[in-house]
């Protein structure tokens, strides 16, 4: 056999055409492997570099689809400031037969949609059904991959209010998804809370600094919420958590290890993971007056699967450059 890797670069993987739906319904079928015991999802060791910056490994098997494989990812939110991308990083797929590297591509675009579609999944199983509202705190990356993947299931949805601390950040997001959303209203607002009002879902995507900010309280939430922070614990304080009748998390384990490093202070009790959710283990919304937080730490799971799509679809089409190792 060649020794050859193959490598797949960001402007390679944005020519496969790979829609959002088969990235959401890819992750359904990671997460119902990981229900059944057949993924493998070690703590993912950081280091720190600088403040308020790290590196991270995201190390994952998912035995029912013989998936194996690791993300290397960076955090960077003083990249801000030097007009770089804030989140990098590279992924690496290995043959679980013989554990020889197969694939290595730019895990940006991943990182960036699967992220948005693991909300997804949640808000599918979560949200108040009739849902027409939705609030987006954070017009960046993740401001633009989550109204992409949350119109994909809330099929309701005709409202969409977005804060950004940048207004000017701001105005080129509604400027830009008016264009792709024509029959959405979107519209800014000036902070945090305004998103708040009168959305039934809301995603929440800050710089993951080391102090959260926590401006988000109980008095802004309203019965029927779907919170859906990607941002770790940096928008919502000690009475907002408290607020919540249920908590779900994309990996409850891995969400634990995180308090134990001192996020989630003041999470005190889980309901169940988005695997348990999917497969009727555990109980989700049972009526549209109970305020739900879903909070999705990032696990390899979402990696792996969206970076496998990639991967045979490549191959098929002739696509990424091959490197002899």
């Amino acid at each position: 056999m060649e020794e050859k890797l193959l490598f797949i670069g960001r402007s390679a993987i944005e020519s496969l055409d790979i829609s959002v739906a088969e990235i959401i319904e890819a992750i359904e079928n990671g997460f119902r492997d990981m229900a059944d015991g057949k993924a493998e999802l070690p703590s993912k060791p950081t280091i720190h570099p600088r403040p308020d910056c790290f590196l991270r490994a995201l190390p994952g098997y998912l035995k029912g689809m013989d998936l194996a494989g690791i993300k290397w990812v960076s955090a960077y939110p003083t990249n801000q400031q030097r007009g770089l991308p804030i989140v990098n990083g590279l992924i690496l797929l290995n043959d679980p037969q013989t554990g020889f590297p197969l694939t290595l591509m730019e895990a940006n675009w991943i990182t960036a949609w699967r992220t948005a579609a693991v909300t997804a999944v949640a808000a599918k199983i979560l949200a108040v059904k009739e849902t027409d509202t939705l609030g987006i705190c954070g017009a960046g990356v993740q401001g633009k991959t989550h109204l992409a993947t949350l119109c994909t299931v809330l099929p309701n949805l005709r409202r969409v209010k977005i804060f950004d601390p940048d207004p000017e950040a701001l105005k080129i997001f509604i400027e830009q998804q008016a264009g792709v959303y024509p029959d959405l209203d979107l519209h800014g607002v000036s902070t945090a809370q305004d998103a708040f009002q009168e959305a039934q879902v809301v995603v929440t995507a800050a710089p993951m600094m080391t102090k959260p900010l926590a401006i988000i309280q109980e008095k802004d939430l309203s019965p029927g919420m779907l919170l859906l922070p990607v941002d770790l614990d940096s928008y919502f304080n000690a009475s907002a958590f408290k607020a919540c009748q249920k908590i779900f998390s994309d990996d409850m384990d891995q969400l634990l290890w995180l308090k134990d490093q001192g996020r989630f202070a003041h999470v005190e009790k889980l309901d169940g993971d988005y695997s348990q959710l999917l497969t009727g283990r555990v109980k989700g919304r049972e009526n549209d007056d109970e305020c739900i937080m879903a909070i999705s730490v990032g696990i390899a799971i979402g990696d792996l699967v969206t970076a496998n799509l990639i991967y045979h679809r490549a191959r098929d089409r002739n696509v990424g450059i091959w490197l002899e190792l």
